[in-house]
């Protein structure tokens, strides 16, 4: 750990407030209260690490939030959204996207401070349950009876792809050299897997790449139950996959599409922060409400945050030169 340097921004439910933390020693650099009668399901950082914001349910309301970080400064964004299930901000931090639990999908304009619906509720069965975007398209998955699907849109919500995703969706991830990776599960253990995508930076095309079931790849001694988030090496060519149920990690050679490992955690983790030089990650806990930091190279859980707070399951790592 010697020589990473970073801060953390985390949000304590029983404070209701959000924290920047220096990674290095842990001491809490400042602490911005929000209300009480929200409840966030997201935290968005913007390239430069200048601002975050916080989407937010308040009594079947939507809310968005903005820390502007170099002044440690939160406030509510005069925006009227719909109660956000979804939320993704864009690259350049202009604009973002929310879905709300029944489908409808909608871009904010962060300049202008203005909401365009862009996508209606289709099925009444069917779940947005992960949203990302880059300069053009939104990029989404779905949960309908029986298995899942994945579909791109162009900024105006006119469909450009779509594709089946051979289990229920848990998660979408997107890294900067054309990957996704889904994260799905199913009634069966030996549904569950992983989705691979890609698309060329300068092409506008998608292709299924691979799909790794886990029940052909479980001759390891590390279970790997319920795939439910993915984060990505910096080079793009590693994927660590967050197995919620069975504690573990499964690590991904994306170019060859093989599972070359798997990390025991021996708790319950739920999304996964690869920290500067990505050797290392802070792991966060729906269920315990806390924070790990884990060993990517030797494979292994190196500690638990032991202070009184109880983390939410979102958290963004900041390199320390952003602030």
């Amino acid at each position: 750990m010697e020589g990473i340097s970073y801060q953390l921004l985390a949000m304590d439910a029983l404070a209701h407030s959000l924290l920047l933390i220096n990674g290095g020693t842990g001491q809490i650099v400042s602490e911005l209260p929000y209300s009480a009668d929200l409840s966030p399901i997201d935290l968005a950082v913007t390239a430069d690490g200048s601002k975050a914001y916080i989407p937010a349910d308040a009594n079947g309301e939507g809310v968005l939030l903005a820390a502007n970080l170099r002044q440690q400064a939160l406030y509510r964004l005069p925006l009227a959204i719909p109660s956000p299930s979804q939320f993704s901000l864009s690259p350049d931090g202009q604009s973002a996207f929310v879905a709300t639990a029944e489908g409808s999908l909608h871009r904010l304009d962060l300049v202008s401070l203005s909401v365009t619906p862009c996508g209606a509720p289709g099925s009444p069965e069917t779940y947005c349950v992960g949203i990302q975007t880059d300069g053009n398209t939104l990029y989404s998955i779905w949960e309908h009876p029986g298995g899942g699907s994945f579909a791109a849109f162009d900024h105006q919500g006119q469909l450009l792809y779509e594709q089946s995703i051979p289990g229920i969706p848990t998660n979408l991830t997107q890294d900067s050299h054309g990957h996704f990776i889904i994260p799905f599960t199913s009634e069966s253990a030996s549904g569950e897997g992983i989705f691979l995508m890609s698309r060329q930076p300068e092409a506008s095309a998608i292709e299924a790449t691979a799909t790794i079931l886990y029940c052909n790849c479980q001759s390891s001694s590390i279970p790997c139950a319920y795939p439910s988030h993915a984060a990505f090496s910096p080079d793009g060519h590693t994927a660590y996959i967050v197995n919620e149920e069975s504690a573990s990690i499964t690590v991904i050679d994306i170019p060859t599409a093989t599972v070359t490992g798997r990390i025991p955690v021996g708790r319950s983790i739920s999304c996964l922060h690869l920290l500067p030089g990505g050797n290392f990650a802070i792991a966060s806990s729906h269920m315990f409400a806390d924070l790990s930091l884990i060993d990517l190279v030797n494979g292994r859980l190196l500690s638990i945050t032991d202070m009184q707070r109880e983390f939410l399951g979102y958290i963004a790592v900041l390199p320390s030169d952003t602030q």
